[in-house]
């Protein structure tokens, strides 16, 4: 019974019982720009992700690399906790502070479409385990961009 109980422990961390989450971004994307203080700027975009299990997870975090055509916006970390439930719909927050003159000076032209990708980790715990996930994503969007 020891055995059994070791070997499917052991047995666990190999299944892929966790499918990855979907991006499901709008094509036209709702950019936020904001202040975190008088002289800095920041951009808010609601990432949309599907949950395209049969059971619920807890949403615990990540962190990734956002790019707008070639141009790399920044490095995000995201500290939100949400559950999130099976076969469900789902935003995630994500805050970057991009250096604006730089941006301004790529030739990014936010007019037309545009290129977003990004990669990273999304942090999530189902069924009593915790997991880390690897993430990508690359599509073509214009940029809904208020104040």
């Amino acid at each position: 019974m020891m055995v059994l109980a070791l070997a499917a422990a052991m047995a666990l961390p190999s299944c892929t019982f966790f499918k990855t989450p979907e991006a499901r971004l709008p094509r036209k994307l709702p950019v936020k720009l904001f202040g975190l203080a008088p002289e800095r700027l920041a951009l808010r975009v609601d990432g949309v992700y599907y949950n395209p299990n049969d059971y619920g997870f807890t949403f615990t975090g990540g962190e990734l690399d956002l790019k707008v055509d070639s141009f790399y916006l920044g490095h995000v970390k995201i500290d939100t906790v949400m559950t999130i439930p099976a076969h469900a719909m789902f935003t995630v927050p994500v805050v970057v502070e991009p250096d604006f003159e730089k941006f301004s000076n790529s030739g990014v032209n936010v007019n037309d479409s545009v290129i977003i990708s990004f990669s990273g980790t999304m942090n999530g715990k189902a069924k009593g385990i915790s997991k880390k996930i690897n993430i990508s994503y690359k599509g073509k969007h214009m940029l809904d961009i208020s104040i």
